[in-house]
């Protein structure tokens, strides 16, 4: 593998076309510069951290690709000399300057990123000269333009190609001293070409925006992202663009009134603002307290606004497209949910008291995170026929409710219930349509919890109740396939699952040592998928309880072991074995394992103290080994280790914290 490049690079001179992406690869030889008839080049995603300077006299080189370098710092000094090139993309790399004159690459057509530098020669005036360039540019660092003839010198209105456009200035702690007026003048001058469809800007240092956003003129507009223009205390006329579909805003700390300029400016033509707006989202707006509304949004389909703890007052009313609304941690918003008849999906989150009123018919999901929330939502649910609510999620209720089993929606498939210690379920008739049921941190006052009032559960999770002492069921659950209880440490008994449930397949145990998994009776067949936390109890039933299993993650310990696994606790059955964070375990013990003539993957995760392999080899039927984040092992096996070797040397496929070795 270390090799693999100089080989490639010594033998293939006439290669048109070569590809490391994804390979480990830490450096390119200098002979990389003898491929003369190099057109493609592939760098992508390996830990290169630099190019060689013979990299440039690849001057039939048209493509280099560098996505994902994040060790990458620098590109080679000779960079212009690649005349021919026509697309660089560095996106994903951690560049901290362009090199000199990138003017001179007049053929590029595609250039993902742009990072402006101090020095004359890679200012952003070298952009000026590359008139071809198409799709996606991102412009970077940009508090390093002094003035508004440099922006006017990359002559960006004359890109006719480019469709998206990425302005980011890095956040500075002095960034409250600069001029707010060049900072607007700078933006005003680096305006784009009309054809652009889509404009995010992040870090914009000025107090307002510039007149040419917003301009009807940009009619090819659909996207606009602004965020962390932390001066700004009025947002720009955006209401004008007549395609502009998604809208995001955020971390605008200075912002308190978003008013009428948001929706068109003094030349307005259009009738209605944001005539096709379709998703808009404010967040992280600290000093946000009033939405002025205007007769605006008629497409509007989805508004989220999350972590504007100032705002107060209405939202806006009349919302006639409306599907989905989500306020998340809107403290002072008090205001009642917009009249939206075709609202599907409902979520309210915080301390806020946002009246719900009467649910809208139409409702899919509803979602409600709040101290006083849920009371008022089983109300509004018992007083509403919602025959189309398929989703029900209540979390952070710290009073008490009492959930009746017969308020529930038919429609209802999938509940979830978070962080609501009083809540109370009362079990009453049956639910058919529940599939999915979750319960975590919530129902103290329960010790014994009974599933029979939802017969059609196909999946079922519960975590963090530790007061739960069993888990009844003594009616058929012929539905249900998966079951996970974790961090449940009274829980004792699953009475009668077994028997209940002859379709499970995935049971995941987590933390709940007091489980006793030998039930009576015939053994579980159906179950193909186990996970486990390491506990002699229930480890030592595995083999007499559960036939047929093929997948078995044992992660996690409740008491400390050296060597594992003992002979005779795994099923011969089993295909997939994970060992997963079991820290105290120093030894894998081959005895154990070596009837398992079925296992192919063998997966060894965090086992950190895991060093030595015990017995004569692993099983002749495994295919594949992974080891990560287990280092003594992981280290002996990457130096062929005679004490280890001979016992992993058979299988075909050995990798090592993502390193194939064999």
């Amino acid at each position: 593998m270390e090799n693999a490049p100089c080989i490639l690079l010594s033998k293939l001179k006439y290669l048109r076309a070569l590809s490391f992406d994804c390979f480990p690869l830490e450096s390119l030889p200098d002979s990389i510069g003898e491929l003369i008839h190099l057109r493609y080049l592939d760098l992508s995603r390996t830990d290169i951290m630099t190019l060689p300077d013979t990299l440039c006299n690849l001057y039939n080189l048209q493509t280099l690709k560098l996505v994902g370098c994040r060790k990458l710092k620098a590109l080679p000094v000779g960079m212009k000399d690649l005349t021919n090139l026509h697309y660089l993309n560095i996106s994903g790399t951690d560049l901290r300057e362009m090199p000199e004159d990138m003017s001179k690459l007049t053929s590029l057509q595609v250039l993902s990123n742009y990072v402006v530098g101090k020095r004359e020669g890679n200012r952003i005036n070298e952009l000026g000269a590359l008139a071809n360039l198409h799709q996606t540019i991102l412009i970077d660092k940009l508090e390093n333009v002094v003035n508004s003839s440099e922006a006017l010198g990359a002559r960006m209105f004359d890109k006719d190609g480019l469709e998206s456009l990425f302005l980011n200035w890095s956040l500075d702690e002095y960034e409250n001293t600069v001029d707010s007026l060049i900072e607007r003048d700078v933006l005003e001058k680096l305006r784009p070409h009309s054809n652009l469809k889509k404009l995010q800007i992040w870090g914009y240092r000025g107090t307002k925006f510039p007149d040419w956003f917003g301009r009807s003129s940009y009619g090819d507009i659909t996207e606009v992202t602004l965020g962390g223009c932390r001066n700004c205390f009025m947002l720009p006329s955006l209401g004008e663009l007549p395609s502009l579909k998604h809208l995001k805003i955020f971390e605008f700390e200075r912002l308190a009134i978003v008013g009428a300029e948001f929706y068109r400016n003094d030349e307005s033509c259009l009738e209605t603002p944001f005539p096709m707006l379709e998703t808009l989202r404010f967040y992280s707006m600290p000093c946000w307290e009033e939405w002025l509304e205007l007769n605006a949004f008629p497409r509007l389909r989805e508004l989220m606004i999350r972590d504007c703890p100032m705002l107060r007052g209405d939202l806006p009313n009349q919302l006639p497209s409306l599907e989905d609304l989500t306020i998340h941690n809107c403290e002072q918003l008090s205001c009642c949910v917009p009249r939206a008849p075709a609202i599907t999906s409902l979520g309210i989150e915080g301390s806020n008291e946002v009246r719900i009123g009467e649910l809208p018919l139409l409702l899919d999901k509803l979602s409600i995170k709040g101290k006083h929330q849920a009371e008022s939502v089983m109300e509004a649910i018992a007083h509403t026929q919602l025959t189309c609510l398929r989703i029900l999620s209540i979390s952070g209720c710290s009073s008490h409710v009492l959930f009746a089993v017969s308020s529930i929606p038919a429609s209802l498939q999938k509940l979830k219930i978070k962080n609501c210690k009083k809540l109370e379920f009362q079990m009453e008739g049956l639910h058919h349509s529940l599939h999915k049921l979750r319960i975590q941190n919530s129902c103290d006052s329960v010790t014994s919890f009974s599933l029979d009032s939802f017969p059609n559960l196909v999946r079922v999770q519960i975590s963090d109740c530790e007061k739960m002492e069993s888990l009844v069921v003594s009616r058929s659950l012929s539905c249900l396939r998966f079951l996970l209880i974790k961090n449940c440490g009274s829980l004792k008994s699953l009475k009668t699952l077994w028997m209940a449930s002859p379709q499970l397949e995935d049971l995941r145990l987590l933390g709940c040592p007091e489980i006793d998994l030998c039930a009576k009776g015939d053994p579980q067949r159906s179950l193909r998928y186990l996970t486990i936390s390491y506990c002699k109890k229930q480890l030592s039933c595995v083999a007499s309880q559960f036939h047929g299993l093929t997948h078995l993650c044992i992660k996690y310990e409740y008491e400390s072991v050296k060597s594992f696994p003992k002979e005779g606790w795994l099923p011969a059955s089993l295909e997939y074995l994970r060992l997963d964070s079991i820290k105290s375990v120093e030894m894998l013990e081959c005895k154990g394992l070596a009837h398992l003539t079925s296992l192919q993957q063998l997966y060894i995760y965090e086992c950190s103290n895991l060093e030595n392999i015990d017995g004569e080899k692993l099983p002749a039927s495994l295919l594949r080994l992974t080891i990560f984040g287990s280092p003594f092992l992981g280290k002996r096996c990457e130096m062929k280790d005679p004490q280890v070797w001979p016992k992993i040397s058979h299988i075909p496929a050995i990798q090592v914290d993502y390193r194939w070795i064999w």
